[in-house]
């Protein structure tokens, strides 16, 4: 699904994360949640293998992916507009101050006057 009043900047963000791996997890017109998932590594799994793998006939490798896939992923919001610098909501172009985490702002800081601003955060769940 693609959104024809999207920023050229934020589609192109957009294009360039899904290059390097990640897949949208969800998205609006004025925003898009992006993740990056991990099965684990190599190094990791022929250990347990090599331990295990008699046993358990690869079933905690299989356990390891799965956790490594659900525990251990990334997430990134890019959105089109104005955001605070230092929690990432989302605040009006008038706004003196974050009203989510109460940051001084000014204009350059949070983006205003760019044509296509964008903000990015990303979050690890660990």
């Amino acid at each position: 699904m693609t959104y024809g009043n999207r920023s050229e900047r934020l589609q192109r963000e957009i294009d360039d994360a899904i290059a390097d791996g990640w897949r949208i997890e969800s998205e609006t017109p004025e925003r898009v949640v992006l993740v990056k998932r991990n099965l684990g590594s190599i190094g990791v799994h022929l250990i347990l293998a090599v331990l295990t793998g008699w046993w358990s006939f690869g079933v905690v490798n299989l356990v390891y992916g799965a956790y490594k896939y659900l525990n251990d992923s990334q997430r990134r919001v890019l959105r089109d507009g104005a955001a605070c610098p230092e929690c990432g909501a989302s605040v009006a172009p008038n706004a003196s101050y974050c009203q989510n985490c109460g940051t001084g702002l000014d204009s350059e800081a949070v983006g205003f006057g760019t044509d296509a601003a964008t903000e990015t955060e990303t979050t690890r769940r660990e």
